[in-house]
C-alpha cells in the first residue's frame, strides 16, 4: 500500500499538488459564494424578517430610493460574481473538474439573475414595483405598496411559482412603502 508523501521528489507529489490545487479552488469558490450570501443576507435581514419593520422613510423619500439602491447593488454584486466565476472558467491552470464546476456555477448565476428580472418584469407589467431575492430553495418578494390584498398576494405568488417552480410555501410576499 502506497501513501502520498509531502516531501518533494516522490512520485506521488505531483498528484498531491494537483489534488491540493483543486481543493483550494473549490474552497475559494465556495468561500466566495458563502461570503456573498452571508454579506447580502445580513445587510437585508431586518428588511426580510417578520420580526421587525423597516421604516417607510428608509425605502422611499429622502435623497435616495431603497428599491433603486438595492437593484444597483444587486447588479454590481451579480457582475462581480460572474466575473469571478468566468476567471476560474478561463484559467488554463485550473483542472477540468474545477472549470466544469465554475461553468455550472455560471449557469446557475445567469439562471437566477434571469428569473429575478423576469419576475420583477411580470409584476411591473401587472402594476407592482417589486424587489425579488431568489435563492435555490426560496423566493422573497417585496412589493412597493401600502397594502396587498389576499388576491394580490395570490397573484404575485402564482407568478413567482410559474417562473421558479417553487412551492407556494417557499414564496414570501410582503408590502412596503
Amino acid at each position: 500500500m502506497r501513501f502520498a508523501s509531502f516531501s518533494s521528489g516522490t512520485a506521488g507529489s505531483g498528484i498531491l499538488k494537483r489534488a491540493n490545487w483543486k481543493t483550494v479552488l473549490y474552497i475559494l469558490l465556495l468561500g466566495a459564494l458563502i461570503y456573498y450570501v452571508v454579506s447580502k443576507w445580513s445587510q437585508f435581514a431586518l428588511f426580510f424578517s417578520d420580526e421587525g419593520a423597516v421604516p417607510a422613510s428608509s425605502m422611499t423619500g429622502g435623497d435616495t430610493d431603497f428599491f433603486v439602491e438595492f437593484r444597483l447593488d444587486r447588479e454590481k454584486t451579480h457582475k462581480e460574481q460572474v466575473d469571478m466565476v468566468k476567471a476560474v472558467m478561463n484559467d488554463p491552470k485550473a483542472s477540468k473538474e474545477v472549470r466544469d464546476a465554475a461553468h455550472a456555477q455560471y449557469l446557475f448565476l445567469v439562471d437566477t439573475m434571469g428569473k429575478e428580472l423576469k419576475i420583477e418584469g411580470l409584476l411591473k407589467a401587472k402594476g407592482w414595483d417589486s424587489l425579488v431575492f431568489l435563492s435555490p430553495d426560496a423566493c422573497t418578494v417585496a412589493v412597493r405598496t401600502r397594502t396587498l390584498s389576499e388576491r394580490d398576494v395570490a397573484q404575485i405568488g402564482e407568478a413567482v411559482r410559474k417562473v421558479t417552480k417553487l412551492g407556494l410555501d417557499k414564496i414570501t410576499v410582503f408590502s412596503c412603502e
